[in-house]
């Protein structure tokens, strides 16, 4: 009687031990260890800036300036950024015209040419680590380029404005010299639409190369 009544206590005691789930950790002390939650993913500011040059028939530098946030997780490698950015870019030149008015002979005179281009685009870009330092990126952006054209000369004075598409993709590297501040570089591929009277987009299908500083907040 005593050996049945002694297995049916533990039976029940195994059971219930089962229903109740793991067995805690209990420190030295006997306090039981409860680990800490995981991090969560968080959205973080930064700001930043670049000098750039774009090649083929524009060949002349751009600048940027930009701020935006990050999304990342502790537990991940790779990150999310949406930023807004704004670039100025200008060209300037004199140019020969033939005088419209001249009739016995051809006249030509000198003309003071500028060309200003403002790209405000929206962009994203994920990053993602090689190693504690140094990431790789890819994203892109699209918004609008402001273009402001100036003549000036005897025979053609004037300006001219137009706001036209404008886009790009971009790749680089960035490498960490802290956790609030980063050194990137890359090349980014332009998209133009066509701007008033003219049949090509100033920057369309140029490439341009850069080189940045980001903070990080």
């Amino acid at each position: 009687m005593k050996t049945t009544s002694l297995t049916l206590l533990t039976g029940l005691a195994l059971a219930a031990s089962a229903q109740a789930g793991p067995t805690p950790i209990y420190s030295s002390k006997g306090k039981e260890i409860i680990p800490p939650p995981p991090e969560p993913c968080l959205w973080s500011w930064f700001a930043g800036g670049s000098v750039g040059y774009i090649g083929g028939d524009w060949e002349e530098e751009i600048y940027n300036l930009h701020i935006g946030a990050e999304y990342k997780c502790p537990t991940s490698s790779c990150s999310h950024s949406i930023f807004l950015e704004v670039g100025y870019t200008e060209q300037d030149e004199t140019v020969s015209i033939i005088d419209p008015n001249a009739t016995a002979a051809i006249i030509f005179a000198d003309h003071d040419v500028s060309l200003e281009v403002i790209p405000i685009t929206l962009n994203y870009k994920y990053e993602c680590a090689i190693n504690s330092k140094l990431n790789w990126y890819i994203g892109g952006g699209a918004g609008v380029a402001l273009v402001d054209f100036e003549i000036d000369g005897p025979f053609v004075d004037g300006s001219e404005s137009d706001t036209v598409f404008y886009a790009h993709i971009f790749a680089g590297l960035t490498y960490d010299i802290s956790e609030s501040f980063e050194i990137f570089g890359g090349a980014r591929y332009i998209f133009m639409d066509e701007i008033d009277d003219t049949d090509e987009g100033i920057l369309d299908e140029e490439i341009q190369y850069e080189l940045g500083v980001r903070f990080n907040f």
